[in-house]
């Protein structure tokens, strides 16, 4: 289940970064430099969940070796 939500902020992400040359053509500066901080937020935010991900599924294969072993 936690790989859906990662899924669903990956494909905003993306639409994200396809609409970005259209907002630095059409939008003020300001607006521009806002929706460049949102897009990496998102893409930092990406690779937060994937390390947690990563550290969570690391630990459940401990605990399950380790309850294995006795």
């Amino acid at each position: 289940m936690r790989l859906v939500w990662l899924a669903a902020l990956s494909v905003l992400a993306v639409v994200i970064a396809v609409l970005t040359p259209y907002v630095f053509r059409t939008e003020s500066t300001w607006q521009a430099i806002a929706w460049l901080i949102m897009l990496v937020g998102m893409v930092a935010l990406i690779g937060v969940l994937i390390r947690a991900e990563r550290l969570l599924r690391r630990l459940e294969r401990r605990s399950d070796s380790n309850s294995r072993g006795t």
